[in-house]
């Protein structure tokens, strides 16, 4: 009960957040300026989860398995996991446009974020998602995501991400992206238990 009280608190604290902030509420009537000081290719966040970490729980579950069994499964059925709306079932192939919506609870509040999938070559089990015109974080931003396996054999998702010219404030954008990516981790780690 406490878990699920701690993760209802966190979903509220998002939403009001979310939805009392004027480059959300009524992005036309906040400029891209008051969403970031500078307006260049920069590092919003750098995050990495246990695959399997439960949302809102104070206690780590850790799965020992290898960067290939979550991708198998992310090859299985892409949006069983991926907690995005838009999402494709299949995984998506090279170049792929996606119309990706990054929404607040109950899909309201949604910020257009179409993006192109890229395999990464920078390491195995690695793609990343290219902004195109019209997403809320700019054109050629970057999200990077990567599976891999501690020394412990412990397996993680990590996700890294840069913007362009972002018209969400940062703290929001970040306090979202972190809740969104380790509900991936979360749900991932279900299917593949």
């Amino acid at each position: 009960m406490k878990k699920m009280l701690a993760a209802l608190v966190s979903a509220v604290f998002f939403a009001t957040t979310f939805l009392a902030t004027p480059a959300l509420a009524a992005p036309a009537a906040a400029p891209q300026a008051r969403a970031s000081a500078q307006a260049t290719d920069r590092v919003l966040y750098d995050v990495d989860f246990f695959v399997g970490e439960r949302v809102g729980a104070k206690d780590v579950r850790k799965l020992k398995l290898k960067p290939k069994k979550a991708w198998d499964e992310l090859h299985r059925c892409f949006n069983c996991s991926f907690p995005v709306d838009g999402a494709p079932k299949k995984f998506p192939s090279e170049n792929q446009y996606i119309k990706l919506k990054a929404c607040g609870i109950g899909h309201y509040a949604c910020k257009n974020a179409p993006v192109r999938y890229h395999k990464s070559n920078s390491y195995p089990y690695t793609w990343f998602f290219l902004a195109q015109k019209g997403h809320f974080d700019g054109k050629d931003s970057m999200v990077r995501f990567r599976f891999y396996d501690d020394k412990q054999g412990f397996l993680h998702l990590k996700v890294y991400a840069t913007v362009t010219h972002p018209t969400v404030p940062d703290s929001v954008n970040k306090e979202f992206a972190t809740m969104k990516w380790r509900a991936f981790a979360h749900i991932l780690g279900m299917h593949l238990e």
